[in-house]
């Protein structure tokens, strides 16, 4: 059985979820993004090799989560203009009838 496309305001609501979470995202990746350049690591060198590797990390994480939600809250504001454009149309669910 095909699967009709979900309704404009569905799609818009979760574009409000992802899009907030995208932003609560951006927050905290400016937030720690700042804090590492003004404490900058010190120490023996392999403890300072330690924590940049552990920088890079937590903001590549904290970046990534910012773009995913991101490209998510576009996605369902692009899914929700679709359905709204073209409200009969079925999306095919991969199942032969």
């Amino acid at each position: 059985m095909p699967e009709v496309l979900p309704s404009p305001l569905r799609c818009w609501t979760g574009t409000a979820v992802a899009g907030s979470m995208s932003f609560a995202a951006y927050l905290v990746t400016r937030n720690v993004i700042i804090n590492f350049a003004n404490n900058p690591p010190t120490g023996n060198t392999v403890a300072m090799r330690i924590a940049i590797t552990v920088r890079t990390l937590l903001m590549g994480i904290c970046t990534m989560a910012t773009a995913v939600f991101g490209m998510i809250a576009i996605g369902l504001l692009l899914l929700g203009i679709k359905s709204l454009l073209a409200p009969d149309e079925e999306t095919a669910s991969g199942e032969s009838s």
